[in-house]
């Protein structure tokens, strides 16, 4: 699991526990209503991050290449190069 996964896990566990504790202190009607914000803050929030998610990564930085030399392809066959490398893809160095 990366680092990042972990905070979140952290910071969510620990959200948790503060609410918990803070609500075990309130009367229940004014418990009620706490949690009655929280939970539509939380609703905004995750639907927010299921956006988010959906739309996908951010995309990468645009390629240009020039001067890459001369490939030839025959018959829908490999790439062939004389004297350096030739390949059917983009490689980043």
């Amino acid at each position: 699991m990366n680092t990042g996964r972990q905070a979140v896990l952290m910071w969510t566990g620990l959200a948790v526990a503060v609410l918990a504790g803070v609500l075990s202190f309130l009367s229940w009607d004014r418990a009620d209503q706490v949690a009655g914000v929280v939970s539509a803050v939380v609703g905004v929030a995750a639907l927010g991050v299921g956006v988010y998610g959906a739309l996908g990564p951010p995309r990468g930085p645009d390629v240009q290449v020039s001067a890459t030399g001369r490939a030839t392809s025959r018959g829908g066959g490999d790439a062939e190069v004389d004297g350096g490398s030739a390949n059917t893809g983009f490689r980043q160095g």
